[in-house]
């Protein structure tokens, strides 16, 4: 009788895949996008750094949404890693 006073009194754990609200809103952005690449497959030209390129729409703003994720994540991280204490400094 190893086990705890409330263990029967728990809930089984559920298998299977829990769709939590970030699950949802990524799954719209994700449909979303698809619909917006299906409806816009013509070129554009996108002129960087003097160079002028013939680029699909869609490309173009995929690209721009995944590079706006990837920094807002990184400067996300940078933030909480700027709040985060430092327990060395408490001790002195």
């Amino acid at each position: 009788m190893s086990e705890e006073p409330g263990a029967l009194a728990k809930k089984p754990q559920k298998k299977g895949i829990t769709v939590t609200w970030r699950g949802i809103v990524l799954i719209v952005v994700a449909v979303a996008l698809l619909v917006f690449a299906v409806q816009n497959l013509q070129t554009a030209p996108v002129n960087f750094l003097g160079a002028t390129v013939d680029v699909w729409v869609w490309l173009v703003v995929i690209s721009s949404f995944l590079l706006g994720m990837l920094l807002g994540g990184v400067v996300k991280a940078g933030a909480r890693k700027l709040r985060k204490p430092n327990p060395a400094q408490g001790k002195a």
